[in-house]
């Protein structure tokens, strides 16, 4: 029996990315990945996001560098005031180069998603 090699949705979409937003797209990804165990990931809305009883967050590619959204972000406690939205958008986090990544926050801020979505 031949068995069939598929390719994860989201590793295709980094390829897609250039260098540096690849850098911090998977950065990022590990931080969800870590977080939460039991997340659904594939490709939607062209961008690449996480489910769990609906959807949580998602990254995708800006002009200058990635976004890093929640899409009942509006709910999140977000105690660092990092969250931004404008133009209907889903609240996100505009992160530019690695030091805008703060592992413990984006952590958090998935956990705190993901129980949004249980309740």
């Amino acid at each position: 029996m031949r068995s069939k090699t598929t390719t994860n949705q989201v590793d295709e979409y980094l390829e897609n990315l250039t260098p540096e937003k690849q850098l911090l797209a998977l950065e990022v990804r590990r931080i969800i990945n870590a977080s939460v165990a039991h997340l659904e990931e594939c490709v939607r809305w062209d961008c690449a996001c996480y489910f769990f009883y609906g959807p949580v967050c998602y990254f995708v590619s800006s002009r200058s560098g990635i976004h890093f959204g929640f899409f009942r972000g509006k709910e999140l406690s977000d105690p660092n005031r990092r969250l931004v939205s404008r133009n209907g958008q889903n609240p996100h986090i505009k992160i530019r180069s690695i030091e805008d990544i703060d592992e413990n926050y984006f952590g958090e801020l998935v956990r705190e998603a993901v129980l949004l979505n249980q309740n």
